[in-house]
């Protein structure tokens, strides 16, 4: 009986030993300057880190990441009109993403963070034109990390507050 207690206990250990994050956390994703501390809470532990990014045209930047070939966050950009609600266009988006409310300061009223994503809009100049550009963060894998709901929430946050200025910077959005 003692060693089957100690077999099981040394099996737990040693699975637990594999869990170890063997890749840098980027400082950029898909040509947008991130910080890597407000990065690293959304990615789990594996050996490879991908980035992808999608050509939804220049007004619609889309970027994937992936670990250990498994998508764990997805981050979408568009430029729209003054007219647009982007809370009532991604209602559904941000409701499937459980519990969206409103960000804290400084964001506010122009974020809403659930608990598997975000979405952030900024109005901006864009050549030219009055515009807003809307941020939407999507935490996608089956056991979203952080594992604490209100972590991940505060995480989403701060990502979000670093991320939409590097982003509208990089998509011309003044």
């Amino acid at each position: 009986m003692a060693a089957a207690v100690l077999t099981a206990a040394l099996t737990v250990t040693a699975a637990g030993c594999g869990d170890s994050r063997d890749y840098a956390v980027p400082d950029e994703l898909c040509g947008v300057a991130v910080d890597a501390d407000t990065l690293a809470p959304f990615l789990p532990d594996g050996s490879k880190l991908g980035r992808r990014t999608y050509d939804q045209g220049p007004e619609s930047p889309r970027c994937e990441v992936t670990v250990d070939k498994k998508r764990v966050l997805y981050i979408s950009g568009d430029v729209v009109t003054p007219d647009v609600d982007p809370f009532e266009v991604k209602r559904r988006s941000l409701e499937s993403m459980g519990h969206p409310a409103q960000a804290g300061p400084p964001l506010g009223a122009a974020a809403r963070i659930a608990d598997d994503g975000a979405l952030a809009v900024k109005a901006c100049t864009y050549k030219g034109q009055a515009r807003k550009f809307v941020v939407l963060v999507d935490l996608v894998p089956d056991e979203p990390v952080p594992g604490d709901v209100e972590k991940r929430r505060a995480a989403l946050d701060a990502f979000l507050r670093s991320y939409l200025p590097h982003a509208l910077d990089h998509q011309g959005c003044a």
